[in-house]
């Protein structure tokens, strides 16, 4: 993998952290507010 496209990687892993740290900001319920922690959780451990 070149040096731009690990960039490109890191950016789009980012943006996509931003987007579920908002989501989890904006859940209306503290049920949908756990599911999507346990989401984002599951998510980290299978990208490492």
């Amino acid at each position: 993998m070149n040096f731009a496209a690990k960039l490109r990687a890191r950016r789009a892993e980012a943006r996509n952290r931003k987007a579920v740290a908002r989501a989890i900001d904006m859940a209306t319920t503290p049920a949908m507010r756990h599911e999507l922690m346990a989401i984002a959780q599951a998510q980290v451990t299978t990208l490492r």
